[in-house]
């Protein structure tokens, strides 16, 4: 019984990434999620090359701003058409959105909310909409 419990002494947990998964009782409502989803698809879509192929790794959570705000990002990873590669890419809430491809720190820093495969299956079809 003292192994089970010394191991659900935490509620945060490291990912892969680097970044901080947070506990279960956080929440991004689901208009954030739309919005994050909206905007990488419509990005994607207008801007290419590179043409997204598929999604990966798919994930949503933020980023805490020096006056205590939170910051919604979505972090990911998309396959490209021309270099049949796994590309990352993060797509940050603003006064509107910013979208960057590459690796990038934001990623690293967020606090994980929402992470399942079907954010990587919403946004594949959300692009194909």
């Amino acid at each position: 019984m003292s192994a089970i419990i010394s191991c659900t002494g935490s509620s945060k947990t490291e990912t892969k990434a680097g970044s901080t998964a947070a506990t279960e009782k956080e929440v991004i409502t689901d208009t954030v999620v739309l919005f994050l989803m909206t905007s990488a698809s419509n990005d994607f879509r207008h801007h290419q090359p590179p043409t997204p192929l598929d999604f990966r790794n798919v994930k949503i959570g933020y980023l805490t701003s020096p006056n205590n705000e939170k910051i919604y990002i979505l972090c990911g990873e998309f396959l490209s058409q021309e270099n049949k590669e796994w590309v990352a890419f993060t797509t940050i809430k603003t006064s509107g959105y910013e979208q960057y491809l590459g690796k990038t720190q934001y990623c690293q820093d967020a606090t994980i909310v929402l992470t399942n495969e079907n954010l990587s299956v919403e946004l594949r079809n959300k692009l194909t909409e």
